[in-house]
């Protein structure tokens, strides 16, 4: 009784609420279902994104509202057409607006569910809510807590929770009882998709690597290019045939780089010149971004570049953790601060402080058992988070087809848990 009546003031005052002149963002291009997710302030957006590229490679028809409960974020790339806006406020008479101007076919939560009147809506409309990345809200502590109420009068009209883990599923069946479909999926990560490259180039520039160690400075802006040249200096005293392949920020400065570099008295082969890394060649000059796929594979160890300096425009450093390379990095690892964040936490990347660091970081980790445990634990982070984003699609776009067909027995509520294997348990 408690936790309806909690839910009904919360309705009731929101009745009040002024709809004023709200505009409603134009649609995107096409005809297909619309997939409305909204998103919390503790949402990674990087893995939102991923996970519509994935839905949207799966049925090319889908169209996708995403919205926000801040201001909207950049730095995370969408499905094509994709509209990007506020989230409206959850009132009423607005929810409806939105809900007739959109006409979702699903509309998706992320995190704690804080949207009682769009649920509400949805469920009177028939329109399936899923909560996706579901956690336990930390004011969960106590069941009778005003939010808690909410959340638990809320559960049963889910169609379905993605929990992250079995705490926050075991709080989901507390509040939702009977009749409350529960998935476990893990937390959806910050991934990238694999970069492409050609096998037969890798094959070739292996077999004229030989065995020599390798290591990738990318996306070197002219303020690190020193600093890079200076570490690689360093690191020869050590390994004498190392190669570094030096990717600058700018391909049309690679031709002049080189020839500055030859006449320094180092052996440079510049790829823009179809120029071969041969034996004896120190520095290999690749000219832009467009083969980072290549080097990713090749090179063991990679320096972000980019992160040295304030105000840098380093890449996504998902990129190389999800092709096995270990990851060096500078501070200033914006606007891919969750992913660092991430591989940080699982001891996959190497932060040094400035310029002079990174020679001896780089000697350190390009002892092959170093260099492969934090590849290792890059690759992991990368894969696991893949493998979540992936689950939770295939279920996202089972359950767009399959709306109204799933049924939950009258007596139980199922719990159920994957792994990278399968079917893990179910309750």
């Amino acid at each position: 009784m408690g936790r309806s009546l909690a839910l009904g003031l919360y309705l009731l005052l929101s009745r009040g609420g002024d709809v004023g002149a709200t505009e409603l963002p134009a649609p995107g291009e096409g005809t297909g279902p619309l997939v409305w997710i909204q998103t919390g302030p503790d949402t990674p957006l990087a893995g939102i994104a991923h996970l519509a590229r994935q839905m949207a490679r799966e049925r090319t028809d889908l169209r996708f509202l995403v919205t926000f409960e801040g201001d909207p974020r950049t730095g995370v790339e969408f499905p094509p057409g994709t509209v990007t806006t506020k989230a409206p406020a959850d009132i009423s008479r607005i929810v409806a607006r939105w809900l007739n101007h959109w006409n979702p076919a699903l509309i998706v939560l992320t995190g704690a569910c804080r949207s009682p009147a769009l649920v509400v809506a949805a469920r009177d409309r028939g329109i399936a809510v899923v909560l996706a990345d579901a956690r336990r809200p930390a004011e969960a502590r106590s069941r009778w807590h005003p939010a808690g109420a909410i959340a638990a009068a809320l559960a049963p009209m889910l169609s379905l929770i993605l929990a992250q883990d079995p705490d926050a599923a075991a709080y989901y069946q507390r509040l939702g009882g009977v009749g409350t479909r529960i998935e476990i999926t893990g937390r959806i990560e910050e991934t990238t998709d694999p970069l492409p490259y050609t096998e037969a180039e890798r094959d070739a520039l292996a077999t004229l690597f030989a065995a020599r160690p390798v290591w990738l400075a990318m996306s070197c802006p002219p303020s690190e290019e020193e600093a890079v040249i200076a570490a690689h200096s360093d690191v020869l005293r050590l390994a004498h045939r190392m190669l570094l392949i030096l990717v600058p920020t700018d391909p049309s400065r690679a031709a002049a780089l080189a020839e500055r570099l030859a006449r320094e008295g180092w052996d440079v082969a510049l790829r823009a010149r179809d120029e071969e890394p041969e034996a004896e060649t120190q520095v290999f000059i690749a000219d832009g971004e467009t083969e980072l796929g290549l080097w990713y594979r090749l090179a063991p160890v990679t320096f972000m570049g980019g992160t040295l300096a304030a105000n840098g425009s380093g890449r996504n450093p998902m990129e190389p953790a999800a092709l096995g390379s270990a990851i060096l990095h500078g501070p200033e690892v914006a606007p891919y601060t969750e992913a660092y964040s991430r591989l940080g936490e699982v001891r996959a990347t190497r932060q040094v402080t400035d310029a002079a660091g990174l020679g001896l970081a780089l000697a350190e980790v390009i002892a092959p058992d170093r260099a492969a445990q934090l590849a290792h634990n890059a690759w992991a982070a990368s894969s696991g988070g893949a493998e979540v984003t992936d689950r939770v699609a295939q279920i996202l776009l089972g359950h767009l087809s399959d709306r109204g067909t799933v049924s939950n027995g009258p007596d139980r509520m199922t719990i159920t848990a994957h792994t990278a294997t399968g079917l893990k348990r179910t309750t």
